[in-house]
C-alpha cells in the first residue's frame, strides 16, 4: 500500500514548499492594514481576487487543498475524518433552515464527505438510509429531537456529539498513526471543553447525559460525576487520564487549552518529514494547511477589528514549516 503513495508523497513534498513560515506569519501580523497583509499573501500564492471577503479567499484556499489531495491521493476517503465534522454542521444547516424556511445552500461548508445535493435530498424525502453509516442515524435523532421540540440548540448538541462518536469510529479504524493520533486528541480536547463549559455555565447532568459521546477514549460516566463536582474534580479526573499537560492547559482558558491541544497535534504531524511513504505526509499536509488557513482568519481578522497585535500573537498556531 505504501508503494501506491510514492506519486502523492513526492506531489505534497512538493507543495509543502508553498507552506507559510513562522516568519511569514510574522510579516503579516506586522503589516500596518489588511491592504498590505493582501499584497503578503498575493505573492505566496492565494487567491485576494476576494478583497474585503477574506472568509471566502480562505473557504477557496480549504477547497484548493482538498481538491489536491483527492487528485493526488490513492484513497482519498483515508482522509475523511480531516473534514466529517462539515457533513454534520450542513446536517445542523439543512434541519434547521427546513424548520425555518430558510435556503440551507448558502449555509452549507466544504468540502465534505456527503456531496450536498444527496444530504439535501436524503432530509427532504426522510431516506436517511441512503447515507452513509456514520450519518445516518444521527440524522434521524437530529430530526427528532428539532421536530419535537423545535429547539435548535438541543438539535446542535446531538448532531456534535455524533460528530465526535462518528470521528472516533474514524479513528479507531485509522490503518496509520499519525491520522489515529489526530483523531483521539481532537476528540479528547473536544470532550473536555464541552464538559469545562459546562462547569462555567451550571449546566446539570441531563445535559451533560446529552451531549457528551459514547467514546472509548474517555469513560462517560466518570467524567459526568467530576464536572458536576466542579472545575478541580475535573481537573483532577483529566490528570488520572496521563493527561496532565491537558489539565494544566484547560486551567488557563479554554482557547488557551485549543491553543495547546492544536499544538500538540501538530508536534505529531511533524513526524511525518522523515516519513517517505504512506499516508502520513499527506494527512500531515492537511492538517498544516488547515493550522495555516486559521491563522491567516486570525491575522485578517484582526485588521478589520483593530484586535492587537499581542493578542493575535498570542492565538497564533505551532505551524509545520
Amino acid at each position: 500500500m505504501d508503494n501506491n503513495y510514492l506519486y502523492a508523497v513526492a506531489n505534497i513534498r512538493a507543495n509543502e514548499l508553498s507552506l507559510l513560515s513562522r516568519a511569514d506569519i510574522d510579516a503579516l501580523i506586522d503589516a500596518p492594514d489588511y491592504k498590505t497583509a493582501l499584497t503578503l499573501l498575493d505573492g505566496k500564492g492565494y487567491d485576494t481576487s476576494f478583497g474585503s471577503d477574506y472568509s471566502a479567499m480562505l473557504d477557496g484556499e480549504t477547497e484548493k487543498t482538498w481538491s489536491l489531495i483527492k487528485s493526488v491521493a490513492p484513497s482519498a476517503e483515508a482522509l475523511d475524518i480531516f473534514i466529517v465534522k462539515n457533513d454534520f454542521q450542513n446536517l445542523k444547516a439543512v434541519l434547521k433552515s427546513e424548520k425555518t424556511g430558510d435556503d440551507a445552500e448558502k449555509y452549507l461548508v466544504s468540502p465534505s464527505v456527503i456531496p450536498k445535493e444527496l444530504l439535501l435530498k436524503a432530509v427532504k424525502e426522510r431516506d436517511f438510509a441512503s447515507l452513509p453509516d456514520f450519518i445516518s442515524g444521527a440524522a434521524e435523532k437530529c430530526l427528532e429531537v428539532i421536530t419535537k421540540t423545535e429547539n435548535g440548540q438541543l438539535c446542535d448538541i446531538a448532531a456534535d456529539r455524533a460528530c465526535l462518536e462518528a470521528m472516533s469510529g474514524f479513528a479507531k479504524s485509522a490503518d496509520n498513526d499519525i491520522v489515529a493520533a489526530y483523531g483521539d486528541i481532537f476528540i479528547k480536547s473536544a470532550v473536555l471543553k464541552t464538559a469545562y463549559r459546562a462547569i462555567l455555565t451550571n449546566k446539570k447532568r441531563g445535559f451533560l447525559e446529552e451531549a457528551l459521546p459514547d467514546i472509548p477514549e474517555i469513560k462517560k460516566a466518570d467524567l459526568i460525576d467530576a464536572s458536576l463536582q466542579g472545575a478541580d474534580a475535573l481537573y483532577d479526573f483529566v490528570s488520572s487520564l496521563g493527561l496532565e499537560s491537558f489539565a494544566e492547559a484547560l486551567k488557563n482558558s479554554p482557547s488557551a487549552f485549543e491553543k495547546y491541544c492544536d499544538d500538540a497535534v501538530m508536534e505529531n504531524m511533524k513526524k511525518a518529514k522523515y516519513t517517505a511513504f504512506g499516508l502520513g505526509p499527506i494527512a500531515a499536509y492537511i492538517f498544516a494547511r488547515m493550522t495555516e488557513i486559521g491563522c491567516v482568519r486570525i491575522i485578517l481578522s484582526a485588521k478589520f477589528n483593530g484586535t492587537s497585535e499581542e493578542t493575535v500573537r498570542e492565538r497564533m498556531r505551532e505551524l509545520y514549516v
